[in-house]
C-alpha cells in the first residue's frame, strides 16, 4: 500500500475546514460513505491489519472499492491531523461533499425531520443516524450550518451520504403538514399522522420557535414519567419515527 504524501497529509487537514470536502473519522464513517456512493479523495490507514479485519466482518469489498485512494499513514503522523482526531480504528478519509437541496427533501413522499437550532453536534449526528436508519426523506436544520462538521459526521457514522441533509435559512412554504413536538401536545400514540409529515423538533433547552409552532397542524408529545423534563433529541427523533413509520 502506497504511503501518504505531504500533499495527502495537507488534504487531510484542509478537509476539516473546506466547504467542498468531508473529513471522515474512522472505519464506520468511511464504510457508510463508500456504501452510499461517496467520491473519495483519500483514505489514510495506520493499521492495515485492523482495517482488513473490520472489512472482513462488516464490508468485505470495501478495500477493493477504495482502490488507490487507500494509503498508509503512521500513527504519529495521524496525531498531527488535528486535536481530537485520533480514532481507535486507525482510518481517516476525505470525500467530496454531496449536494442536496431543500426542494429535493420536500419533494420526497416520505416523512422529513426538521431540527430547529440544534446545539449539540454529537446529538445532531445521532439524529441523522437514526433518521437514516428509519429511511426518512431527509433532514432539514435551521441555525448554523453544521451538518458536515467533523463532529457531526463522526457521530452520524458518515450516514449523511445515505439520505439528503440540508440547512434552512427560512422555513419554506410547503403543503406538507408540520407536526410539532410539544410537551403540552397530544399523546403521540393517539394521533393519526400523514405519511408526508414534517416532524419538527426544537432545541432541548428552548423547544420550538413561535414561527414553527404557528405553522404546525398538530402538536404531539412523548409521554414521560413525572419529573423527567426532556429526552435527548436523538432519542426523541427515534421514538417518533419508529412510532409512526410502518
Amino acid at each position: 500500500m502506497e504511503s501518504i504524501s505531504n500533499f495527502d497529509f495537507d488534504l487531510l487537514r484542509d478537509s476539516l475546514v473546506r466547504d467542498d470536502l468531508v473529513f471522515l473519522d474512522g472505519f464506520h464513517a468511511i464504510k457508510h460513505a463508500a456504501r452510499f456512493g461517496a467520491e473519495f479523495e483519500l483514505v489514510a490507514c495506520a493499521d492495515f491489519a485492523k482495517f482488513r479485519s473490520l472489512a472482513s466482518d462488516l464490508d468485505p469489498s470495501l478495500g477493493e472499492r477504495l482502490g488507490s485512494t487507500l494509503k498508509s499513514i503512521r500513527w504519529g503522523e495521524a496525531e498531527k491531523i488535528g486535536p481530537g482526531r485520533a480514532h481507535w480504528t486507525g482510518v481517516w478519509g476525505v470525500a467530496r461533499k454531496p449536494t442536496y437541496s431543500v426542494t429535493e427533501i420536500l419533494n420526497s413522499r416520505k416523512p422529513v425531520i426538521l431540527l430547529e437550532r440544534p446545539e449539540n453536534l454529537g446529538n445532531l449526528g445521532a439524529c441523522i443516524r437514526v433518521a437514516a436508519a428509519a429511511g426518512v426523506g431527509g433532514v432539514l436544520v435551521t441555525g448554523a450550518d453544521m451538518l458536515w462538521a467533523p463532529a457531526v459526521v463522526r457521530s452520524a457514522a458518515g450516514l449523511q451520504f445515505s439520505l439528503p441533509v440540508a440547512p434552512l435559512a427560512d422555513i419554506p412554504v410547503t403543503t406538507r403538514p408540520i407536526i410539532a413536538m410539544d410537551p403540552n401536545g397530544e399523546d403521540a400514540s393517539s394521533v393519526v399522522i400523514p405519511e408526508t409529515a414534517i416532524f419538527a423538533f426544537g432545541s432541548e433547552r428552548h423547544g420550538l420557535s413561535s414561527q414553527i409552532d404557528e405553522l404546525a397542524v398538530a402538536r404531539i408529545r412523548i409521554p414521560m414519567k413525572t419529573g423527567v423534563s426532556s429526552l435527548n433529541i436523538a432519542v426523541a427523533v427515534g421514538i417518533v419515527l419508529y412510532t409512526f413509520m410502518k
